[in-house]
C-alpha cells in the first residue's frame, strides 16, 4: 500500500508511479513546476517539454516529464471515474524509491540505479474563468468587526 504525505479526501482521486527510473533532481524541479496547475494545463506544459518547445532554466527534462505525464493520465483516468470536473493537481510529491543495485565488477557492491517515487493527489476544480473567494478570510473580517465592537463599549 503506498502511503501519500496528504490524507486525500472524498471528493479527491489519487495515483502514483513507483519505481521510476529517472533522478528524484530532476523530478522534484519538474514537479515543483506544475504543482497546484490544472491538470489540462500541465499535460501541455509536460507534452511541450517533450517536444522541445518549453524549458525550465534552459533545460528540458525529457525523460523524466514522460514518466510524469504517464503519471497525470493514470490520475486522469481515476478523476473521470470519480466523477470530477476540471481536476487540479492539489500536491505531487517525489521521493527517493528502494536502493536498486548493478552487480557488476565496479567496487565490490555494484553500482546503485535511479529510483524514484512520485504521488499525486487531484481535487475538484472550479468552472473554467471562476474563481473562488476564501471563505476564512470574511470570518477574520467578521471576528474583527466584533473585537472593534467590544472595545469600543
Amino acid at each position: 500500500m503506498v502511503k501519500y504525505p496528504v490524507k486525500a479526501g472524498k471528493e479527491e482521486v489519487k495515483a502514483a508511479g513507483i519505481g521510476l527510473p529517472i533522478s528524484s533532481k530532476k523530478s522534484v524541479v519538474v514537479c515543483r513546476r506544475i504543482n497546484r496547475m490544472k491538470l489540462e494545463k500541465s499535460k501541455r506544459f509536460l507534452q511541450s517539454m517533450i517536444e522541445g518547445k518549453n524549458d525550465i532554466n534552459g533545460k528540458r527534462f525529457t525523460k523524466t516529464c514522460k514518466e510524469i505525464l504517464k503519471i497525470l493520465e493514470s490520475a486522469e483516468k481515476n478523476a473521470q471515474y470519480g466523477g470530477l470536473e476540471n481536476p487540479v493537481i492539489k500536491t505531487i510529491s517525489v521521493e527517493k524509491g528502494a536502493r536498486r543495485l548493478r552487480m557488476r565488477r565496479r567496487r565490490s557492491f555494484g553500482s546503485a540505479l535511479k529510483n524514484t517515487n512520485i504521488k499525486v493527489i487531484l481535487k475538484e476544480g472550479g468552472k473554467p474563468g471562476e474563481k473562488k473567494k476564501p471563505e476564512k478570510v470574511k470570518e477574520k473580517v467578521e471576528k474583527n468587526e466584533h473585537k472593534k465592537q467590544v472595545h469600543n463599549e
